[in-house]
């Protein structure tokens, strides 16, 4: 009778084992969400949000020198790491390759150079939002190692004289 018993619990254990080991190899292989079976979006594989932000009417329109991310600065000289863009569906610029690969651009700044900051917004719940973004006058003092610049002006030689500066900081969503 204890034999049977015996019998019966380790083979309840092998298979939450089993069960066990089973799961985990779905959820390191992405298989299942940790939180809950269809994830934050519902049936799909996330949770899409579509915002459409509409340029701010101090900048150009048309398209950038350079853009990339901050690297150093010196007196009116800034360093920044360039990244290529590339047009996508609808309008859509894209990022191409990592945020750290392009070379290092060399951006002066004279008296005559517009300089302009990103003025954050919060994006309006929904699937789809239209923001008008907005921008203010700001200095080179403001710029960091997160601050995303944008510049419009001419080459000359090896760098780009600004004639406008544009730079913001990414916005980081923290889960709690």
């Amino acid at each position: 009778m204890q034999n049977k018993r015996m019998i019966l619990i380790m083979g309840i254990l092998v298979l939450l084992v089993g069960a066990a080991a089973f799961i985990g190899g779905k959820m390191l292989n992405n298989k299942v969400s940790p939180l809950g079976r269809y994830g934050l979006g519902g049936k799909g594989d996330g949770m899409t949000v579509v915002v459409e932000v509409l340029p701010a009417p101090e900048l150009p329109t048309t398209r950038p020198e350079v853009v990339g991310p901050f690297v150093e600065r010196q007196d009116n000289t800034i360093v920044i790491r360039s990244v290529s863009l590339k047009a996508g569906e609808g309008g859509e610029v894209k990022v191409v390759g990592g945020k750290n690969n392009g070379p290092k651009v060399e951006i002066v700044i004279t008296n005559e150079t517009m300089i302009y900051r990103d003025i954050p917004q919060l994006v309006p719940s929904g699937e789809t939002a239209t923001i008008q973004q907005t921008v203010a006058e700001g200095t080179l003092d403001d710029l960091n190692s997160q601050s995303m610049i944008t510049v419009w002006g001419r080459k000359s030689g090896d760098r780009i004289i600004a004639k406008v500066m544009f730079y913001g900081n990414p916005v980081r969503i923290k889960a709690p």
